[in-house]
């Protein structure tokens, strides 16, 4: 038989990297003393830069923040009574002052009479893993909302759109149109984890839908400030039906006009302007769908304000920055 006595020497040495590595601290509490041995990492979870001289039971509670506190220490008390192991997961306010999530457990241990004297247990922060799930959970919120929210448009799209429609093809390709802004949309925000969503991401990701327009509309920006998710799907359509309305009519049915998009912002709202150059002479046209729907997009949000100078239409465009 092979000799295992080598590496049962060695078991210590294990047992110290899968501490060190998981980063774990462990503690032993005296219970006649009330006090407790650790190892440098458990001091570093509770926020102190070098071991303490001494760490008490009362300490340790004095960390646990205020709304977990009796039920911790109801769990450890009741460990010890019926001389049991016991596990828990809290949060904890540092010696610098800022909260942590938890991980801990704990076994009691008897002397020859059976009467509990010691405790032993490991603790572990786990802060990042609470974090991911408060983030995972917001964003499952925020998805649900968004697909609420995008149903009722499309609803709207589809209710208004059917009407003014002459034959099937002009409203499936209408429909098509408008359905494919929200959608880019929303992928412009699920493509970007930072989410900058500025006026100018998403007025770019509107124009290559339309080949040839880019280089006829001219931006100018005089500082940006990223846009909500749901203030980019709002402003996302409106530039879709703009760019829509210039292409069938406006600055970007010949081949001699332009637009200029101008977009500043404050501390409070961000304004763009929308400005066509010479195209064909401007017809008022207030009472379609497009122009009804410019100025409902945004409508929780900000404004849009359509006007038909006859040298061209320009559309005045606010929004919240929250």
């Amino acid at each position: 038989m092979p000799d295992l006595q080598p590496f049962e020497n060695r078991s210590a040495d294990h047992l110290r990297l899968v501490i060190e590595m998981g980063n774990i601290g462990i503690w032993e509490l005296d219970l006649r003393s009330g006090r407790a041995v650790r190892n440098r990492r458990h001091d570093e979870i509770f926020g102190y830069s070098e071991p303490l001289d001494d760490w008490t039971y009362d300490q340790f509670l004095g960390h646990v923040v205020e709304e977990d506190r009796a039920r911790v220490d109801r769990l450890q008390q009741t460990a010890i009574a019926e001389k049991r192991e016991w596990a828990f997961t809290c949060e904890i306010r540092t010696d610098n002052g800022r909260r942590r999530w938890i991980n801990a457990a704990g076994r009691p241990l008897t002397d020859d009479d059976g009467n509990v004297v010691k405790l032993i247990g490991q603790v572990s922060d786990i802060t990042e893993t609470k974090q991911n799930e408060a983030r995972l959970q917001l964003i499952t919120e925020e998805l649900n909302h968004r697909v609420r929210n995008m149903l009722a448009v499309i609803k709207s799209v589809v209710r208004l759109s059917a009407p003014r429609a002459r034959d099937i093809a002009t409203f499936s390709q209408a429909l098509e149109g408008r359905v494919g802004a929200l959608a880019r949309g929303h992928q412009l925000l699920v493509g970007n984890p930072d989410r900058t969503m500025t006026p100018s991401d998403i007025l770019d990701t509107e124009l290559e839908a339309f080949p040839g327009t880019k280089d006829r509309v001219r931006i100018e920006t005089d500082g940006e400030a990223a846009l909500q998710g749901q203030h980019s799907q709002g402003l996302g359509l409106v530039f879709h039906e703009l760019i829509t309305n210039a292409m069938k009519y406006g600055a970007l049915s010949n081949d001699n006009g332009h637009v200029a998009v101008k977009i500043d912002t404050d501390e409070e709202r961000v304004r763009i302007l929308w400005k066509e150059h010479g195209g064909p002479p401007v017809r008022s046209d207030d009472t379609g769908f497009g122009s009804r729907l410019i100025s409902s997009a945004i409508a929780s949000h900000g404004s849009a304000e359509l006007s038909f100078p006859e040298d061209g239409v320009e559309c005045r465009i606010e929004l919240e920055r929250e």
